[in-house]
């Protein structure tokens, strides 16, 4: 642990550290699981870092989540996984009073129950089997409330549906200059709340999970501005049925049903066949930040990818902010990098920059790979930046990957 006065101070003392080309080399971690790490050249003579796990039966893969956020290494370490890597987004602010109960962005299934309705259309994660494939989740679907069927639909969409979907994804992040650090992201406090209601037909609904997975209303406002981040889920459904004790079940999310074998399921994108990245609706999602998170330039990246051949894979391709030869890889080399390696099926790109992290258990002790300049920043109780290579940043979501 080193800790450093101002980010300019740490990066030049990272630089010389940091910024090397990796020995290419290829290890089997565990029965169906390869690691494979390479420096690979890129304009300029700059270069990036490439750490690619690949997976095949026995291997099998798991959606993971944490509540309070925790790092890659520290979530390893209390599970059997061999390889453990951040996952998809969530919710992440520096100046915040209060988090929302579900920290996973948009969609979160978790151990075969909904944590999270998405409230916009977004590509998902989807494990089956231990098997995960990357599915466009449209934010509508069927509810029963008190036993009636209805259709439903995320709040930031355009689908007509007989009631909408609230939820953390809703909430209003803004990329500000910081003295310190550069960039903060400060949350807008209002966001929490669902708009205005100025019709007698409307009225919003707070639901919490039963311990069946199923939903029970708790409160109820006829006007709005009921707290989105208090509650599991929050529809705006028509007043007739809105009291409270009402029960909910949810029956399918886009094209996923829940009474069929999904274990766990987030949202994450774009997809790497995706038209035209710098157009892609993440770009204007508030709920990451003023900030276009698609922006064309040079970041650590975090793929998964499925080639035609069945094997899938993780792949983290690494840099640091500012360097001139270590810089990390636009958009397009991500696409470009990855389509290189073989006849791609599907993939996606995840939670990337200062979040990405691979946590690697071998012989019985832990490797992390990925953002090794990550700086934990000034708290209340220390001005100082510290470097915590092997931390990284704590996530709330991540992919494990066990040998059987």
């Amino acid at each position: 642990m080193v800790r450093f006065h101002t980010p300019s101070e740490a990066a030049a003392y990272l630089a010389p550290i940091l910024d090397r080309p990796v020995e290419p080399c290829e290890t089997e971690l565990a029965p169906g699981i390869v690691l494979q790490m390479a420096a690979l050249p890129l304009s300029g003579g700059a270069f990036v870092n490439s750490y690619t796990i690949t997976w095949r039966h026995p291997a099998r893969a798991a959606l993971c989540f944490a509540d309070p956020p925790i790092s890659a290494p520290d979530l390893a370490r209390g599970s059997e996984s061999v390889v453990t890597t951040t996952g998809g987004f969530f919710f992440l602010a520096d100046y915040c009073r209060h988090r929302p109960r579900a920290l996973s962005l948009n969609l979160a299934i978790r151990d075969c129950r909904v944590s999270s309705l998405p409230v916009a259309d977004q590509d998902a994660l989807v494990n089956r089997d231990g098997a995960l494939s990357v599915i466009a989740v449209p934010a509508q679907g069927e509810l029963t409330l008190e036993q009636r069927p209805f259709r439903w639909a995320g709040s930031r969409t355009q689908h007509e549906a007989d009631c909408y979907a609230y939820g953390n994804a809703n909430s209003v992040i803004l990329h500000q200059p910081d003295v310190r650090t550069g960039k903060a992201r400060i949350f807008q406090e209002s966001s929490r709340f669902t708009p205005e209601i100025t019709c007698s037909r409307w009225s919003d609904v707070g639901f919490m999970a039963r311990p069946d997975g199923h939903f029970a209303a708790v409160s109820r406002q006829d006007r709005g501005q009921l707290d989105v981040f208090r509650h599991d889920l929050v529809l705006r459904c028509p007043r007739t049925l809105a009291r409270e004790g009402a029960h909910l079940e949810v029956h399918t999310i886009g094209p996923l049903s829940l009474a069929g074998s999904i274990e766990a399921a987030i949202s994450v994108g774009p997809s790497l066949s995706y038209p035209d990245l710098a157009r892609h609706p993440l770009n204007d999602d508030r709920s990451l930040g003023s900030f276009p998170l698609l922006a064309e330039r040079p970041a650590t990246r975090l793929v998964f990818y499925r080639t035609t051949d069945g094997a899938q894979h993780l792949c983290l391709l690494d840099g640091r902010p500012g360097s001139d030869a270590f810089p990390g890889v636009t958009l397009a080399e991500t696409v470009a990098l990855v389509h290189s390696r073989g006849p791609l099926a599907a993939g996606c790109f995840l939670d990337s920059g200062h979040t990405s992290k691979i946590a690697v258990r071998r012989n019985g002790a832990f490797a992390t790979y990925g953002n090794r300049h990550y700086l934990q920043w000034p708290g209340e109780a220390d001005s100082s930046f510290v470097w915590t290579p092997d931390q990284g940043r704590p996530s709330a979501s991540f992919i494990a990957l066990h040998s059987r």
